[in-house]
């Protein structure tokens, strides 16, 4: 009898580090990454983000060749909109165990700041107009969409020196690690940042 086949989502702002932890965990897990980043810079190395469009639809096609195989994956995606919703929603009426891992930080100037030194590394931008309408909208879209077709979740913070875990949940029953980031998680849930308290 085959392992049930896993379908890991890490989500999160732009500048998280979704993609750094996603690569950890696909590593860790022994699970193929899939991710629209690379996919852009394996269709054209020199200008990744001419091709962005293009890149997103082979993810796509990518990922549901994957689903429709039953292979278990790893993916990222900033969960600021519905999009994917109905794909977790396929995958786990396919049987798939759904995991979601969200990624945050303190604020929208720090995740600037960290897409800033990606691009200085040879890394790929983001226009911080995205990145800034999709700070605050990404805590309530996974909470009130995602969350819920998820077996497990994780949300994980990256504010630190590493990764740290903050809290996580088996069929939406919640142990907490660290009360202060739970917190701050919460407060960015309803729309409270540090710029705008």
């Amino acid at each position: 009898m085959n392992p049930q086949p896993q379908l890991v989502i890490v989500g999160g702002a732009n500048g998280t580090g979704k993609t750094t932890f996603a690569r950890q965990y696909a590593q860790t897990e022994n699970l193929p990454y899939l991710g629209a980043d690379d996919i852009a810079f394996q269709l054209a190395p020199s200008n990744p983000a001419a091709v962005r469009v293009a890149a997103g639809r082979e993810f796509s096609r990518r990922l549901s060749v994957a689903l429709k195989t039953q292979q278990s994956l790893v993916i990222e995606s900033t969960l600021s909109g519905g999009s994917l919703a109905r794909t977790i929603a396929k995958a786990r009426e396919d049987g798939y165990l759904i995991t979601i891992v969200f990624v945050f930080l303190d604020s929208e100037a720090l995740c600037l700041h960290r897409i800033a030194g990606r691009v200085q590394q040879g890394g790929h931008d983001v226009p911080e107009d995205d990145v800034r309408r999709r700070f605050g909208r990404v805590f309530p879209v996974f909470w009130h969409q995602y969350r819920p077709l998820a077996e497990r979740c994780l949300v994980v913070y990256n504010g630190g020196d590493s990764f740290g875990e903050v809290a996580d949940a088996e069929h939406d029953e919640w142990v907490i690690y660290d009360d202060a980031l739970w917190e701050k998680f919460n407060g960015f849930l309803q729309g409270v940042t540090d710029e705008n308290k």
